[in-house]
């Protein structure tokens, strides 16, 4: 009686199977290291990530990395509104006391800060205001930063006028003069 089933696997397929889950594990482990964070431009250990704007206006802390799914950032050089998310290796004490050194440096005016395990500093320069939150990173390892940048509070929306042409005062948006604050900024909060 013969068996019926499947043939027997020969040196030369199994041979070939081996080549082919090889080269499928080489093409996932390139993707993989492709896709992770690169330095930015405060670290010297590696280039500025391609394509990513080059903040002027603001001091980045070293040995950071840039978390490009949690920033969000509109405009350019020194004109530029959003969220900067970014994680380094230096302790929470040492990115505060690192604000708190370089943000007069670039011109900034200190408004306000809190020093604690979740620290908050706050800073104003033309018509931009900065809020840095600075804490520690995912199960204590680092620091996480969240850099916003912000329009001065009294005009909205409307007090940011980047270079490029942005919404009311000189130089921006539809006619001459501020665009007028809508209901929304107005009304009480209830």
């Amino acid at each position: 009686m013969q068996k019926r089933g499947r043939k027997p696997v020969t040196r030369a397929k199994l041979g070939w199977i081996v080549v082919l889950a090889a080269a499928g594990a080489l093409a996932a482990c390139s993707e993989m290291s492709s896709s992770s964070p690169r330095p930015s431009n405060g670290n010297p250990a590696g280039p500025a990530q391609p394509g990513f704007a080059q903040f002027t206006d603001i001091p980045i802390p070293p040995k950071n990395t840039i978390d490009l799914d949690r920033t969000l950032v509109f405009g350019s050089d020194r004109d530029w509104i959003g969220r900067v998310a970014l994680s380094t290796s230096m302790a929470v004490g040492e990115v505060y006391d690192f604000y708190k050194r370089e943000m007069p440096k670039l011109g900034w005016t200190e408004l306000t800060s809190i020093r604690s395990s979740t620290s908050v500093l706050t800073y104003q320069m033309d018509n931009r205001v900065a809020t840095i939150q600075v804490a520690s990173g995912r199960f204590g390892l680092g620091t996480q930063v969240d850099f916003w940048m912000n329009p001065r509070a009294g005009g909205g929306a409307s007090s940011f006028t980047p270079s490029s042409g942005g919404y009311g005062g000189p130089g921006g948006g539809a006619g001459s003069g501020p665009a007028s604050r809508g209901s929304i900024d107005s009304a009480p909060l209830k």
